[in-house]
């Protein structure tokens, strides 16, 4: 794996949320909820000023829930791909649009880290796309399950950062507009 893997160049980078619904996330421990839904906001509104396109997945809709109001209110105009699968690119919806999308990146946050996270993250990385994990912005029910989903997904090829990290990569400097209005959100 090369140094550029480790580098976010925001014009060939897409987001990828992954299956953040009611039933599955409720289960989630209150504090990790609350984390979870604040960074993949973060990395929403990071997407939303460099124009990363975002893709929105919910696994089995119907039984699941659709995707929280917490996020999916930050992304009123992306209808999210429902799935069974849980490798997100098994569904063909899915992999086409990722494709067509074109870039080089995807960033994946979403639920469960050690279940659909890791399983697409894996395909992504066996068709070629760097994928970079956003480790504070995924989680699982069980924080041993999250961390064995996090070490195999580094030990892959997935390079895993904070939210922080990947949104400040992609701000790149001090200052400009992009700075000014995403800065606040890590107060």
């Amino acid at each position: 794996m090369g140094i550029q893997n480790f580098i976010l160049n925001k014009d060939a980078t897409c987001l990828l949320i992954i299956d953040i619904q009611e039933r599955l996330f409720n289960s989630m421990e209150y504090d990790i909820r609350k984390n979870v839904v604040k960074n993949v906001g973060i990395l929403i509104e990071t997407a939303h000023s460099y124009d990363i396109p975002i893709v929105l997945t919910e696994q089995y809709s119907k039984g699941l829930g659709p995707t929280i109001p917490d996020v999916k209110s930050k992304i009123p105009d992306i209808d999210p791909f429902d799935k069974t699968h849980f490798d997100c690119m098994k569904n063909d919806a899915i992999a086409n649009k990722i494709a067509t999308l074109g870039k080089h990146t995807a960033i994946v946050c979403g639920i469960e880290t050690h279940i659909c996270v890791l399983s697409t993250a894996l395909s992504l990385l066996s068709r070629g796309i760097n994928v970079v994990i956003a480790s504070d912005a995924a989680c699982s029910r069980r924080k041993h399950e999250w961390k064995m989903g996090i070490l195999g997904l580094r030990d892959a090829g997935a390079i895993v950062y904070p939210t922080e990290t990947i949104s400040f990569m992609l701000i790149e400097k001090y200052g400009t507009e992009g700075f000014k209005k995403l800065a606040p959100l890590f107060k």
